[in-house]
């Protein structure tokens, strides 16, 4: 049996570094998986090893309005070209803001797929660094979140919001 050289097996199967970082925001876990410097996935609720405070500084920095550091870029080039485009007008809804899901809908010319855009939401696998959280329905009423209402209320506070009603019927004032 022929042995390869190293530099051989490393053309043949790339080696693509992964690292998982975890971090506390407030009360909430967030855990950020990255590949060849790119973020490939965020997980609300996601409970690390340890508490990675550099991680959490960047994410307070995004949340509040920064720019997104070059190495939590996300990686979406999996994604659809409608999913693509839904999540590049959401990452524009800055803090304090929100909108519907028909009104992202309309923003990305196809008025009529509020739920397909609702779709979009509940499997954005970049969440805080594409903030859903400021996604609401007609009404004004929390929905989903990957990280549980109580996570989306919590951002929303953050940024100023206030509530009224209780569990499913939770509305922005």
């Amino acid at each position: 049996m022929k042995k390869r050289s190293p530099d051989a097996v490393q053309r043949r199967w790339p080696l693509r570094p992964l690292s998982n970082r975890a971090c506390r925001l407030g009360p909430h876990w967030v855990s950020v998986d990255s590949r060849d410097g790119k973020v490939t996935g965020v997980e609300l609720g996601a409970r690390g090893s340890r508490d990675d405070r550099d991680l959490a500084k960047d994410l307070e920095g995004v949340l509040g309005g920064g720019m997104v550091p070059g190495h939590l870029n996300v990686d979406a080039s999996g994604l659809s070209a409608f999913t693509r485009k839904v999540l590049g007008s959401c990452a524009g809804i800055r803090p304090g803001q929100v909108t519907t899901y028909s009104g992202l809908a309309k923003a990305v010319g196809r008025p009529g797929a509020a739920r397909a855009v609702g779709q979009v939401m509940a499997n954005n696998p970049f969440a805080l660094l594409i903030p859903c959280h400021r996604v609401v329905g007609a009404d004004y009423s929390l929905h989903g979140f990957g990280g549980g209402l109580g996570m989306k209320e919590w951002l929303l506070a953050r940024e100023g919001w206030e509530f009224e009603g209780r569990g499913r019927r939770r509305r922005l004032v």
